[in-house]
Order: structure tokens, then C-alpha cells, then sequence
């Protein structure tokens, strides 16, 4: 690396279009932490806005490893973060940390500079960690959320979704004060979030496993007052504003977060946030007032044709999870959308949907189940001894004998012993589903086993983003 080259411009003495940027740019995807250091001049006549400006700072360090701050210039930062995120703002320069020993610093060093970070600082320090894939020690994650929860109330809409978003990717569980005075601060801040913020604070919920108590007082006095009101398009409005009603200290943010989501009619939502919404409801299994699910139909079907493969896997599965009552023409139009897409679909995502499906004791159209079996034999090497299970009961569930069914049929016909089959024979469960044998202890019919079904692939969620 040239000697004291940050990147093109004045202040590195190298030109704009410097062959050392490649190299910094490296250097910035490693940055741990983000901090506001007490700084002094180096007495230089430099600009901060200047292409990089280097200070000499207070001692952060352990014993043979300096830490120096850099103030990188607006262009630099771009090149850094575009390939992030396209929707990002660049990292505030400011407090962007390098090290050489390339790792976090500890809590008694974050402790003395903490103080001094804003409240947006704050919720960008964890956004890197998270981003850039860095394990800070729990006890350092102890230290930030003290912080971050001793300055809540100054915290932005943007600042709480990037927070939780970077907790959850960083699997950090808070405190239950934390949790609760966390809430009350989304509840204030829910007219200022924009439906992808809105979107990763509920998908943040779920992986965290956040889940509400128990039905609670004011959840009956909603659905009460709703009965009483004749006019169904009236009383699902009058749901939805008792719930943004419900009073911050309730200690629970997901009812009103849902009511917000459903206001306008989900009105501006991308189709990668209303997928992480009831992606979210289904883990957390937690089921939506009937006037935003229905809502919420209507609003995914004119983006059936933007969802993902994964995407439609997890939206079909998240309501197979929360039993959700929906309209057959509404769901031969999702899965005739994913039948369409069929070659993308991975073994996992196929038994997924049938297995969604099948829960929701929906039968596909004739034509969808001769897709999917010819999809089942082309993948059958790829599919796990659990997949091949749920997809023979699934078929099962659509009509079909354990003869006629497609996984007995390769079971049978395949020439080497696979993994799988080791994984069913293994599994009592998984080989009373593919072979269509009852339940002798208790029993009861092999279709009453469904219920143990796949997880959907929610990991999608994170991509928040600097503003």
C-alpha cells in the first residue's frame, strides 16, 4: 500500500482514480465498530469534508495494537456501502473504527467512549457489527444495550429498526426492561416508520422470539366491541383504530405495529416487506385480526409475481402455521404463480409448499400436482429424508395412495441406499409418514402426524439500512 494512502484525492496526494482503493475498500468491509473518539488535531490545515483527514486520538488499545480513527470522505463511503445495500446512506465517517488485530474491542474500552455517541451513533456501532458479521463478546453487547436503553427516548423510528434488526442478526437477547421500555419507544415512533423499517422490526420480533403474552384485557374488548358492530367493512376499521389505541404501557408493541401496517391498506409496500411481515406472524405463531389478514390478501396478490421462490414458500407456510382460513381462488393463484417458477424451486422450498398446502387442506389443481411430481423425481437426490417425509404425506393428503405416491415410487426404484434413507429408517415418524402406516401407539391416523412439519426459511430478513 502506498504510504499514508487512503483512497484518491488531495489529502492522500494520489490521484481520484488511485489502483489503492480496491485495498481500502477491503479494509473498510473489516471496520468493527463505529465510535465518536475524543480527537485532536494533528494541527494540518485539513478540512473534515476533505478526501481523508487522519487525527491522532486518546489510547483505545490493547497492549501492541493501535487503533486510528479515519474520516473518509462521502465518495469513498459510497463505494463501500453501495454494494451493501442500493438503499443506504453512506456510514457516518466520523466514528468508523480500524484495527490491525482485527477484533472487537472490549467493554471496559467501548465504556469510556459510549458517553459520548449520539443516540444514532449508537444504533449505527451495532448496524456494523451486525453487517460486517462481527461477534462482539456478550459482555461488550451488555454494555451497548445499557447505553442504547439509557438514551431511547432521543431514538429515531430509523434508529430503533436498525437496533433490533442488528440484534437479531446478532442473536443478543435484551433484558425484559430493555424489551418493555424498547416497545413503549416504538409505539411512540410508529406514524415515522416506513413499511421496510416496520417490516424488519417484526421480522426481528420473531427471530428473537419475542412473542406477546397471553390473550390480555384489552384484546377481548376489541373483539366485544367488533361484534357488536353489524357492518363487517365498519368493525374490521374499528378493530384496527382500537388497536392503535392500545396504551404504550401494556408492555406489547405488535398489535398496534400490525394495525399501522394495515391503516392504508398496505398501501407502498415492497413485496420483500409484506413477505417478512407474515413470515414474522407465523413464527412467532401469532394470528392477525381477520381485517388485516384480509387486507393483507388482497395486497400480496398484486405481487405474486415479484415474490422470490423463498418468498412464496414462507408466505404459504407462514398462514399453514397461524391455520388461517383463506379463500381458494386466492390460493390457486399463489401456487399456480409458483408452479410457473417450479424449475427455481429448490427441493426444500418443493416440500414447503406441499406441505403448506396439504396443512391448509387445500388440493391443488390437476395440473399443479403433475408439475410438482415431475419436480419431485427431477430433485429427488436433493431432497433430506424429513422432505421426502413431508412431501409422501402431503401427497397423501392430496388423494394419492402410498402405491401411487411419487416418494414410494423413487424410494423404491432408486439403486444405491442414500442418506435419506438412512434418515427415514432411523425415524420411526418420518417412516410411518412414507410408508402410510398408522400410529399404532395412540392410534391415530399417519395424516394426523402433519403437524410436525418444516420451518420456513425466514433468514431473509435482514438487508436494514444506514439513514
Amino acid at each position: 500500500m502506498h504510504g499514508g494512502c487512503l483512497g484518491g484525492g488531495s489529502a492522500s496526494r494520489h490521484p481520484v482514480g488511485c489502483a489503492k482503493t480496491p485495498e481500502i475498500n477491503r479494509i473498510l468491509q473489516r471496520t468493527i465498530v463505529a465510535y465518536n473518539l475524543p480527537v485532536r488535531a494533528c494541527g494540518r490545515a485539513q478540512r473534515l469534508d476533505s478526501c481523508c483527514s487522519q487525527f491522532h486520538l486518546r489510547w483505545l488499545h490493547k497492549v501492541g495494537h493501535e487503533r486510528t480513527a479515519v474520516v473518509v470522505c462521502a465518495a469513498m463511503q459510497r463505494a463501500t456501502t453501495n454494494s451493501a445495500s442500493t438503499t443506504t446512506t453512506s456510514i457516518p465517517a466520523q466514528f468508523i473504527l480500524l484495527t490491525e488485530c482485527g477484533s472487537p474491542p472490549s467493554a471496559a474500552n467501548v465504556q469510556e467512549v459510549l458517553p459520548y455517541l449520539t443516540p444514532k451513533q449508537l444504533a449505527d456501532a451495532v448496524w456494523c457489527f451486525a453487517q460486517h458479521e462481527v461477534k462482539p463478546t456478550p459482555e461488550l453487547m451488555d454494555v451497548v444495550a445499557q447505553e442504547i436503553h439509557s438514551k431511547l427516548a432521543q431514538f429515531r423510528a430509523q434508529d430503533l429498526s436498525n437496533t433490533l434488526w442488528a440484534f437479531a442478526m446478532l442473536k443478543y437477547e435484551p433484558t425484559e426492561k430493555w424489551w418493555q421500555d424498547f416497545e413503549r419507544q416504538v409505539f411512540g415512533a410508529l406514524t415515522d416508520l416506513t413499511d421496510r423499517q416496520l417490516a424488519n422490526l417484526l421480522w426481528a420480533f420473531a427471530v428473537l422470539e419475542r412473542r406477546p403474552p397471553t390473550t390480555q384485557p384489552h384484546d377481548q374488548a376489541v373483539a366485544a366491541t367488533c361484534s357488536d358492530t353489524a357492518d363487517p367493512g365498519a368493525a374490521a376499521a374499528l378493530s384496527m383504530d382500537l388497536l392503535l389505541e392500545r396504551p404504550s404501557e401494556s408492555g406489547w408493541v405488535l398489535d398496534p405495529l400490525l394495525a399501522h401496517s394495515c391503516a392504508g391498506g398496505f398501501v407502498g409496500y415492497s413485496a420483500s416487506s409484506l413477505h417478512l411481515l407474515v413470515w414474522s406472524l407465523g413464527k412467532l405463531h401469532y394470528s392477525p385480526p381477520a381485517a388485516w389478514l384480509e387486507t393483507f390478501l388482497k395486497a400480496t396478490e398484486t405481487h405474486f409475481f415479484r415474490f422470490t421462490p423463498t418468498e412464496l414458500a414462507n408466505i404459504i407456510w407462514a398462514l399453514a402455521k397461524l391455520g388461517a382460513q383463506l379463500p381458494s381462488q386466492w390460493l390457486d393463484k399463489l401456487l399456480l404463480v409458483a408452479q410457473w417458477r417450479f424449475p427455481s424451486f429448490p427441493a426444500r422450498l418443493l416440500s414447503i409448499v406441499a406441505w403448506s398446502t396439504a396443512t391448509l387442506n387445500h388440493r391443488p389443481q390437476p395440473e399443479w400436482l403433475m408439475c410438482f411430481e415431475e419436480q419431485v423425481r427431477a430433485k429427488f437426490l436433493d431432497f433430506s429424508g424429513h422432505e421426502l417425509a413431508c412431501v409422501a404425506w402431503s401427497l397423501r393428503r392430496f388423494g394419492y395412495s402410498t402405491r401411487d405416491n411419487a416418494v414410494f415410487y423413487m424410494l423404491q426404484k432408486q439403486q444405491n441406499f442414500l442418506a435419506a434413507d438412512f434418515e427415514i429408517l432411523s425415524n420411526p415418524k418420518l417412516l410411518r409418514q412414507v410408508l402410510g402406516w398408522k400410529a399404532a401407539a395412540r392410534g391415530e391416523g399417519a395424516d394426523a402426524e402433519g403437524g410436525w412439519g418444516l420451518s420456513g426459511d425466514g433468514n431473509t430478513g435482514g438487508g436494514n439500512s444506514l439513514q
